[in-house]
């Protein structure tokens, strides 16, 4: 991810993939990704349009060199013999929809368990609803995995939402201009309707 949000999930940053350049700060002249993105890109940086990148300044290496740096530290195998495991999420099958409940902030170590359990082939799952009723926020590290994984889920044609998020989680995403790729639902009802076809079930905006 390199559209870092601030802790409180107000703010957001800039960081090149290449150098480590960092540009802070900007939702307070720039309000979303969108129109940072734009104002960027005519400055020489390079890369996805999306904010967990790859992106790049202008005097590093094109953004298409380290397009799967993200995936690879994240499909590592797990070097201790349990595996990598987390207190901080369940997962349920509800027929073609896998459910994700999270709670608590997650880790690194959380973050690693949700890519090894989303980055599987989803067979007669294609759906993907995650609950983040029961978290406050959202790294950007756990963003960039929920993305990914969201893309993932579009390649097999199947669908990702989120459930519950409050007002501060839903707001970062707009901000990062992410609440299309991670739609947010109310409750479980609504999410389980658009995830299986409704398109008549509204989405929240909060």
């Amino acid at each position: 991810m390199t559209a870092l949000l601030s802790l409180d999930g107000t703010d957001f940053s800039l960081v090149c993939d290449g150098c480590g350049r960092t540009v802070g700060n900007l939702a307070a002249s720039l309000p979303d990704w969108a129109l940072a993105w734009g104002l960027f890109s005519q400055d020489g940086w390079r890369g996805s349009d999306l904010a967990i990148g790859p992106h790049t300044c202008g005097r590093c290496v094109p953004a298409t060199a380290l397009a799967h740096i993200g995936a690879r530290s994240l499909d590592r195998p797990s070097v201790t013999p349990a595996g990598r495991s987390s207190q901080r999420m369940v997962i349920q099958v509800l027929s073609d929809v896998r459910a994700i409940y999270l709670r608590g902030d997650l880790l690194p170590v959380d973050d690693a368990r949700l890519w090894d359990l989303l980055s599987g082939e989803p067979g007669r799952t294609p759906h993907l609803m995650v609950d983040v009723s029961r978290v406050q926020r959202l790294s950007s590290a756990t963003v960039d995995v929920l993305v990914r994984s969201a893309r993932r889920t579009a390649g097999s044609s199947g669908r990702t939402c989120l459930v519950g998020a409050g007002p501060g989680l839903s707001g970062a995403l707009r901000m990062l201009c992410l609440h299309d790729v991670l739609p947010v639902h109310a409750d479980q009802v609504s999410a389980l309707e658009y995830l299986r076809g409704d398109r008549s079930s509204a989405v929240s905006r909060r």
